[in-house]
């Protein structure tokens, strides 16, 4: 899967200065409403890339430009109204503060890392860029790549231009066009053949103005190396809305193995896009756990391709939904070789007049024999109110000798299960909470990360605490 780098990279400090981007003077052009390809060229010579990336921006914009904005008569849109979403509502471009050590960071994002796993690498995007990094020197001697996307077009381009929208290509669908079109900021990771990197490696997304961000993601990991990246989403609160719309190419190697995490906290003003996907060689493995807790309307797409012999996709996720909130899932489990393995089990809970979607498939190609694939949805509701969870587990086998299943499930919280609870003195509301604990175990229970499993633990409390003030009120 591609080679290695010629060199390592030069070891990266601690406090580094402010990029490029920042120390430049943005054009008035970027910081005004709406995206048109004046916009796109005016960014591309902004962040001076090369000729090949502007012709891809460019071609993106063009693909977008063709394509229709989705609507409710769509198959895969039936059930999330995008009618009000519009492009020329947010700035495409937001700069960030000049940052020089951790302790420059927002304080809301200085939290966000105390709080959470403990890493051996860290990217912070603030706004439309990068304002802080840090590697451990010791993974920097050992050839890990960890850095913000434009700075690693400048140390490593060839090795970008190989894998950059490989996965995601700029005409996957209306939204990635545009990412590919508009994309600012964003991560560039790569582990080097036989690297087991044992600490996590995270980068943060923190949005505090009212605009865009549309950071890309791209993650390669070469053979027999062995890497967990945490990507997290979280914003300042605010009124006004604004705009998410990323896209996540992950490259698994043969023998290789990555474990993904998405976790999207975004305040309720935030509009979230995302297009998760990945590519697994030879006996590769690849671990991905989707959490969609905040944001007013979230779409995210979740794609593994099995490409080869040996292949294996473990595909958590784990989503609560209250207010009017709308949180929408699609996945695919494609098994394009034989001897592959997939297993899908998204959990989600649901309360107020919420609105959760999942829609799965598990395509098995024609020649992908002896291929072994499991889908489950699980919806629980809270209450008695008007939230609806619509679950669409499907199958698509070209093959004659699989083994293949899917199911999903959804009802509302077992008043006999409270009952019991609270006949031993639980009060309702902490007994409500053992229960979505419980119905969460299950995802919970493979997570062998326990910060971040203390950080669900403790945005599952918020969520159902919240819900019992309003009642209570």
């Amino acid at each position: 899967m591609g080679r290695a780098l010629s060199e390592s990279p030069p070891l990266f400090r601690e406090k580094r200065k402010a990029s490029y981007m920042q120390q430049k003077e943005v054009p008035e052009v970027l910081r005004s409403k709406g995206i048109n390809p004046e916009v796109v060229e005016a960014l591309s010579d902004f962040k001076r890339e090369p000729g090949w990336l502007k012709e891809k921006r460019l071609h993106a914009w063009r693909a977008f430009e063709r394509m229709p904005m989705p609507t409710l008569r769509d198959e895969a849109w039936r059930y999330t109204d995008i009618s009000d979403v519009s492009i020329e509502d947010f700035a495409p471009y937001t700069p960030s503060p000049d940052v020089t050590s951790e302790e420059d960071l927002p304080e809301a994002v200085q939290t966000l890392i105390r709080e959470g796993e403990e890493n051996s690498a860290l990217l912070v995007q603030h706004n439309s860029e990068t304002a802080f990094s840090r590697v451990d020197e010791e993974l920097a001697r050992r050839g890990v790549v960890f850095t913000d996307l434009h700075t690693a077009l400048e140390e490593h381009e060839d090795l970008v231009r190989e894998y950059l929208f490989g996965l995601v290509p700029e005409d996957y669908d209306k939204f990635a066009a545009l990412s590919a079109a508009a994309f600012s900021g964003g991560s560039f990771l790569y582990v080097p053949r036989g690297v087991d990197v044992e600490v996590p490696i995270q980068s943060y997304r923190w949005l505090d103005v009212v605009g865009s961000i549309m950071p890309r993601t791209l993650v390669v990991v070469e053979e027999g190396a062995s890497v967990t990246y945490i990507d997290e989403y979280a914003s300042a609160d605010d009124e006004d809305p604004a705009f998410s719309n990323g896209a996540v190419e992950l490259y698994v190697g043969e023998g290789a193995n990555l474990r993904y995490v998405s976790l999207q906290n975004w305040e309720r003003n935030v509009l979230h896009f995302n297009t998760i996907r990945s590519f697994t060689e030879k006996d590769a493995t690849i671990n991905s756990l989707v959490v969609s807790l905040g944001s007013q309307l979230s779409r995210t797409n979740v794609e593994a391709g099995l490409t080869a012999s040996g292949s294996d996709s473990e595909m958590l996720g784990l989503y609560f939904a209250d207010t009017e909130q709308v949180l929408d899932h699609h996945t695919l489990q494609d098994h394009i070789a034989p001897n592959a393995h997939s297993d899908l089990l998204y959990k989600g809970a649901l309360r107020d007049e919420s609105l959760a979607i999942f829609s799965g498939l598990i395509r098995v190609e024609p020649g992908a024999q002896k291929t072994d694939a499991y889908q489950t949805n699980r919806n629980l509701i809270l209450g008695t109110n008007d939230a609806f969870a619509v679950s669409l587990p499907r199958l698509e086998i070209q093959a004659d000798d699989v083994r293949c299943s899917h199911g999903s499930t959804t009802g509302q919280v077992d008043e006999v299960e409270l009952f019991y609870l609270m006949s031993r003195g639980i009060p309702r509301r902490e007994a409500e909470k053992l229960v979505v604990y419980g119905f969460f175990g299950e995802v919970t229970s493979r997570i062998p990360l326990r910060g971040l499993k203390e950080k669900l633990d403790r945005a599952i409390e918020g969520k159902i605490g919240l819900g019992f003030e309003e009642r209570a009120a």
